[in-house]
């Protein structure tokens, strides 16, 4: 009697495993139903920005997305203030940082040119990549704080600084398109390389009073 009972709890216990594991495939089932379908209706949302959509994340995507056309507020002026604050951190109080901020901003100024002359693209979308980057190096610039000159020389050479590289590749290009793609690195390889901006955005921020 003893070993019956054995046999059926073993036999119960294989019965709960056969039905948790059904559930559990139920479960997965059904999530991986509402993700697919949760992802195909942020792509119909923000199909004005189909080149950024696997590049950039929803959440920004979708804040960024309605910035200018809701809030009237342009992506160039708000990328310019995050790159105020972070190039005028009195929290990391180093020189040097600082205009390692400005090599950052004054490439961006260089790739938002070149990507208006070089590489296709919807509205916005330019501008959105360009602000989301600086938003994402804002969140890593709080980690800097404390770090000494050199620590913080070899986290730029790393993401999500560098990761300003990778925004060209996300455009097709034009026919114009120079035979290079715009470089960010110096002759030695090292990041961010020295630049003289451009005079095309410059104009456009001083259109907007900055």
């Amino acid at each position: 009697m003893t070993l019956l009972y054995i046999l059926l709890a073993i036999i119960a216990f294989i019965l709960w495993q056969i039905y948790r594991q059904k559930e559990e495939q139920k479960e997965q089932i059904a999530n991986e139903k509402f993700e697919a379908e949760w992802e195909q209706k942020k792509k119909e949302e923000l199909k004005d920005y189909p080149h950024l959509i696997g590049n950039i994340d929803y959440t920004w995507l979708e804040l960024f997305g309605k910035l200018h056309v809701e809030k009237g507020f342009p992506h160039l002026k708000a990328t310019w203030l995050i790159y105020l604050k972070e190039s005028n951190n009195t929290k990391l109080n180093i020189v040097e940082v600082d205009l390692l901020f400005d090599l950052l901003w004054d490439l961006s100024e260089e790739l938002l040119e070149h990507l208006e002359k070089y590489h296709e693209s919807f509205k916005y979308e330019y501008e959105i990549a360009i602000l989301t980057y600086w938003q994402i190096v804002a969140e890593k610039a709080d980690t800097l704080i404390g770090k000494d000159l050199e620590t913080i020389k070899k986290i730029f050479q790393s993401p999500p600084f560098t990761d300003i590289q990778k925004i060209a590749s996300w455009f097709p290009k034009k026919v114009n398109h120079p035979a290079k793609e715009i470089s960010f690195t110096d002759k030695k390889g090292l990041f961010p390389r020295e630049s003289k901006g451009s005079a095309l955005i410059q104009k456009k921020l001083k259109a907007l009073g900055l």
